[in-house]
């Protein structure tokens, strides 16, 4: 129910598996049944991927557009509000590696919030966009059971989402929270303490939490 939520929220797909290496011009299978998929058996799992596959650019292309994509600059996000609120049920199932580090039954029975904050995003610049529709449109007209049974039903991440991790939780569990986060050698970047709660912030390190994705049969660069 979160990624629905989500969706219908922010235009974007929540990422509930999450790491490092999900990167623009990933190609993502079918998201509005359920939580996206990366991969599929037999498919390509980047959109440069499928042009090396049909033949269409070079080893040396391949690598230096995947560079291009993977060097692509942090910007700041521009949402209605500062943070991204998550529900606390739904965090068990969102598998960011840093909340995986934290016990599944703290999560869920002691955090009263959890936000995305400090929202950055790295998008696919104007340039990029019009190589892969050319690519596209290549592939269409000289490939097309390669376009076809490969790429022409599947999504492309277009612009990532970054922000810090946010946990607030009642003074009182600060202890517990403290001892799982020194045995799971995981550190806070800031905390902030009230009278009633503490706010333990962490750095994203490059994961992203939510994609925005376009589908490849009607991308327009």
């Amino acid at each position: 129910m979160e990624i629905k939520k989500f969706r219908s929220a922010y235009g974007l797909e929540l990422i509930p598996a999450s790491h490092e290496g999900i990167m623009l011009g990933d190609l993502v299978w079918d998201p509005v049944l359920g939580p996206p998929s990366f991969s599929r058996k037999g498919m390509p799992n980047t959109i440069f991927t499928a042009f090396l596959d049909a033949e269409l650019i070079s080893e040396k292309e391949w690598t230096a557009m995947q560079d291009e994509t993977r060097d692509a600059v942090f910007k700041m996000a521009h949402f209605a509000s500062r943070t991204v609120q998550v529900d606390v049920e739904f965090l068990n199932e969102l598998q960011h590696p840093k909340i995986g580090r934290i016990r599944g039954e703290f999560l869920t029975r002691h955090v009263r919030k959890f936000t995305f904050g400090n929202l950055q995003v790295r998008e696919m610049d104007d340039l990029s966009r019009v190589r892969i529709d050319h690519y596209l449109e290549m592939m269409k007209a000289n490939k097309w059971q390669e376009y076809d049974g490969r790429i022409r039903r599947v999504h492309m991440i277009t612009e990532l989402y970054y922000g810090t991790i946010r946990l607030v939780i009642e003074k009182q569990y600060g202890a517990e929270l403290e001892a799982i986060l020194k045995q799971s050698d995981l550190k806070a970047s800031q905390i902030s303490e009230g009278t009633h709660a503490t706010e333990y912030e962490f750095s994203h390190d490059n994961v992203p939490f939510a994609m925005r994705i376009e589908r490849i049969r009607t991308f327009n660069g």
